[in-house]
């Protein structure tokens, strides 16, 4: 689905999630402009995990830290989930877990500001974050939410915070949520370092396969991200360029792209749409170098316009 229309839906949801996330931490937290506010996220994904709004915060995300973090974190968040066909509820709860998480860090987000490590101190600050922001939804969420919150910094290894838990001790939810809350933080400019493309986001999210990440439900994230995300910028054997609009489940290296660059460097405002699942003479080379970024994402929007 595409054209004005749509795009102007997406600005709709994404910005009406924006302006929840910042009412509900710096006015008050209101249950239920939440509840609608997510369900336009979950209704834009309930019958396409892969829906333009996937695609779309890579283009309109570059709100500053926290905000932006915490909107990414839900869209992301709704479509994993909708892609691992959890039911209605169990998506909204992964819903709420990806919205509520972040909430208590809004007492250090000086930290986020500094361009060099954190002290020791600053760090065990850093890691009450989990149980303030599950305080603080509380009176809100029932307790399998809170206990998503609670447990997002943990590690199936038994090295993660608050309480050390390990594998099968960690909800499910935070399982879930904690993946897409540090693919979304790779992906996006901090203080202290750039942003790394989604292609190596990837790869670093794999290097922590039984580390942070459980295997299973990391796999799960491989298959439905694939090797070259949605958003990925790659360089194909045509000679053109294109940006990755969607992934074939069990196929990581078989996407989906619509081509941003033709083989004389100009932008397609109309690019075409490739499948490589069905087009097996077309493949990806490989990824565009972050220095042609900027430019290239000036075509990314054009593309994604309409």
């Amino acid at each position: 689905m595409s054209g004005p229309g749509f795009k102007i839906m997406l600005e709709k949801i994404y910005q009406e999630l924006t302006d929840t996330v910042r009412f509900s931490m710096n006015e008050k937290i209101d249950k239920e402009r939440i509840e609608q506010a997510l369900a336009g996220v979950i209704n834009a994904f309930e019958n396409n995990p892969y829906n333009d709004l996937l695609l779309y915060f890579y283009t309109n995300s570059k709100d500053n830290y926290i905000y932006g973090h915490i909107v990414n974190n839900v869209i992301l968040s709704v479509a994993f989930a909708t892609h691992l066909g959890l039911s209605k509820q169990e998506i909204q709860d992964t819903a709420f877990c990806a919205f509520g998480h972040d909430f208590g860090m809004k007492d250090y987000l000086e930290f986020f500001q500094k361009t060099s490590a954190l002290t020791p101190q600053e760090t065990q600050s850093i890691h009450q974050h989990p149980q303030k922001s599950a305080e603080m939804f509380k009176p809100y969420f029932h307790q399998r939410v809170l206990d998503g919150i609670l447990d997002m910094h943990e590690c199936v290894n038994g090295q993660g915070y608050p309480k050390g838990k390990t594998g099968g001790e960690i909800s499910i939810l935070a399982k879930i949520v904690s993946l897409c809350d540090v693919f979304e933080a790779l992906t996006h400019q901090r203080a202290f370092r750039g942003e790394f493309n989604p292609y190596a986001a990837i790869k670093m999210l794999i290097m922590k396969k039984d580390i942070i990440f459980e295997k299973k439900i990391l796999k799960k994230f491989v298959e439905f991200m694939s090797i070259y995300p949605v958003g990925s910028l790659v360089h194909i054997n045509t000679g053109e360029i294109a940006i990755v609009i969607a992934a074939n489940s069990a196929f990581p290296t078989r996407s989906i792209l619509r081509v941003l660059m033709n083989t004389e460097k100009q932008a397609q405002p109309d690019g075409r749409v490739i499948n490589l699942l069905n087009d097996h003479l077309v493949y990806i080379n490989g990824t565009v170098e972050p220095k042609e970024e900027k430019a290239l994402r000036a075509a990314f929007a054009i593309s994604t316009g309409g």
